[in-house]
């Protein structure tokens, strides 16, 4: 099922870990560090540690996540396009005022299949472009070219951010930004190879025993990992099998696969971290 935050299912905490950015960093940085608990199932994120974080929304209602990678363009998962989309930046609840921007125009990968959720990656256009001096927004590092063709390795600490139901039973988005702590996961793995159609632009990310995924709602967010002091975005919440199920990783579209496509598209100020 597609992945439009995460499961609260056991409360376990441990020490917290601070991710401190780069403030000269020209992406990947916000306002404030995020802080992360190593809990089951994630937890409310910091205030403003997250300036790229998108709310898609369709008749004012939020339906799906997605990641400020430039002052006109948020990049998101295919499968979350309809008619009628807004977004809302530079927010932690969904009720905050944020800033607001239509959508002018809409660019799914041309190889999307509805079917499989293959190339489960579009880009969407803004009416005009953000103001990220403000603070409050900032945009995510992208993958340079020169990573590896399965970028992230297997066995990486990745982090999760959305607005995603709080249970696969739930017909409620969390009203709160919520992060959570993730695993890459091999795609040889019982839990990965079950769920992944094609290896090259799709990934997996869990724990093990589950407890802890992206859910409805978080549907096109970003998977991050925390390089150089900076977060990169290496993945697109794409689709699974329920929520934090044991036997079944989430899975993200490779964000590193498409590359030479953004770029295609997007003129106006990606950013990658220097290697």
């Amino acid at each position: 099922m597609n992945r439009f935050i995460f499961l609260m299912v056991i409360v376990e905490l441990v020490t917290a870990v601070t991710y401190k950015c780069n403030p000269s960093a020209s992406c990947g940085c916000s306002k404030n560090s995020a802080i992360l608990n190593k809990i089951v199932g994630g937890e409310i994120a910091i205030q403003q540690s997250w300036g790229w974080a998108v709310s898609i929304r369709r008749s004012g209602s939020h339906i799906c996540g997605g990641s400020v990678i430039s002052p006109t363009f948020i990049l998101t998962a295919a499968h979350c396009i309809t008619n009628g989309l807004s977004v809302v930046v530079g927010i932690d609840k969904l009720t905050d005022k944020g800033q607001t921007r239509p959508i002018s125009r809409i660019y799914s990968h041309p190889s999307y299949n509805t079917k499989t959720l293959e190339n489960d990656i579009a880009l969407l256009q803004l009416s005009s472009p953000l103001v990220l001096t403000q603070g409050t927004v900032s945009k995510v590092c992208l993958p340079s070219n020169n990573v590896p063709s399965e970028y992230p390795p297997s066995g990486k600490t990745v982090v999760a951010i959305g607005w995603g139901v709080l249970a696969s039973s739930s017909q409620s988005v969390s009203q709160s930004l919520r992060q959570v702590t993730l695993n890459s996961i091999p795609k040889s793995t019982k839990s990965c190879s079950t769920s992944l159609r094609n290896s090259v632009t799709q990934f997996c990310a869990g724990v093990n025993g589950g407890g802890k995924d992206t859910c409805q709602g978080d549907s096109g967010g970003p998977l991050m990992m925390f390089t150089r002091n900076q977060w990169e975005q290496i993945g697109i919440v794409s689709y699974g099998v329920g929520c934090a199920l044991p036997q079944y990783a989430g899975v993200y579209t490779r964000v590193s696969a498409y590359q030479q496509w953004i770029k295609s598209i997007v003129k106006d100020g990606t950013s990658t971290i220097s290697r």
